[in-house]
């Protein structure tokens, strides 16, 4: 138990690389680490050389080829990478190339990289937030941003307005391609096609409480206050109970036992004194108002006597403890019957 021994360093303890790279991206771009760790965990299960089967989506935040492009191309030069965003083109019909087949493996293979990866799937979390913000007129949630991720800015503020206007309708009519690529997210276990009010629900439960932006903590901590941080429900002071007022200053002042407190109580002549005796009145250890007495009336020089313990209460002495008698454990006893 952490009460008797003292717990492994979290300095002490292996760091997790992905992990790590997600925390730098979110650091880099502002975006919500704990936004980008769980959509991380969704997409890839945080394996870095993670493949979809049904797309080219690919790496821990499952890029496809064309937003992967994009991102570089437009974020490349802010992060060293201006060779390859230099070596991207567009056509008239906006869809990007690279003219070289190496470059353009060496660029799409920056997908494993978690740093990398990080760091545009940071920039590319803003940009979706600032799109569906001005499409929205309103902030995006958490799970309104993951719908831009797997969807597309566009798409996402298709299904946050079918969702709203017309919740029945059939989802994967309107997204065939991310249907036929997320089978689990607009169908159900049993085929089931689900209407844009539910696949809007799948998706935001994904990321239900999640933090958007670090942004708040990050002023904070520029301008050298300390963020505070949002207390445990069990260490509330009104939920304070039992070992939890160990790490509480509030809650309950009640004894979870009587007799176990009238241990701990000032003992008096005949007896103990009673569990609610005043806090003053209580120690461990103290010396008897006898010994107190004594030592006060002894010279400077003279060894103080060393406190007494206090006395054991009546209701666990052993007089009373011999007048209930041994535990008759008979009837929980079952005998062993040979056949």
């Amino acid at each position: 138990m952490f009460l008797f021994t003292t717990p492994q360093s979290r300095d002490a303890q292996p760091a997790n690389p992905v992990v790590n790279a997600i925390r730098q991206g979110a650091e880099k771009t502002g975006a919500g680490f704990d936004y980008l760790l769980k959509t991380a965990q969704r997409e890839s299960a945080l394996e870095p050389d993670a493949k979809a089967k049904t797309s080219s989506a690919t790496g821990l935040f499952q890029f496809i080829e064309q937003t992967w492009l994009s991102m570089v191309k437009q974020e490349g030069p802010k992060q060293g990478l201006s060779q390859y965003a230099d070596a991207i083109s567009s056509d008239n019909g906006g869809r990007l190339s690279v003219s070289d087949p190496a470059t353009r493996d060496k660029i799409l293979q920056l997908r494993n990289d978690p740093q990398v990866a990080a760091v545009m799937a940071g920039a590319l979390t803003q940009k979706n937030r600032d799109q569906l913000a001005t499409s929205l007129g309103r902030q995006p949630q958490a799970g309104e941003l993951y719908m831009a991720h797997v969807l597309g800015a566009r798409g996402a503020s298709d299904l946050i307005r079918a969702a709203a206007s017309d919740p029945n309708r059939v989802a994967a009519r309107d997204f065939p391609e991310a249907a036929a690529a997320n089978r689990s997210i607009f169908y159900d276990k049993a085929g089931r096609a689900r209407s844009v009010q539910e696949v809007y629900g799948v998706l935001a439960a994904s990321h239900a409480g999640t933090q958007l932006a670090a942004a708040a903590t990050t002023t904070q901590a520029a301008q050298g206050d300390t963020p505070v941080a949002e207390v445990a429900v069990g260490l509330r002071p009104e939920r304070a109970r039992g070992l939890v007022g160990l790490f509480s200053t509030g809650g309950s002042r009640e004894p979870v036992s009587r007799a176990v407190a009238n241990l701990w109580t000032t003992p008096a002549q005949g007896g103990t004194r009673p569990a609610s005796a005043e806090g003053a009145e209580r120690y461990y250890p103290r010396a008897r108002q006898g010994d107190a007495a004594a030592s006060t009336a002894s010279d400077a020089g003279k060894a103080v006597t060393s406190p007494l313990p206090p006395s054991r209460p009546n209701e666990l002495s052993g007089t009373a403890a011999a007048r209930r008698g041994p535990l008759d454990l008979s009837s929980f006893m079952s005998q062993r019957t040979r056949v």
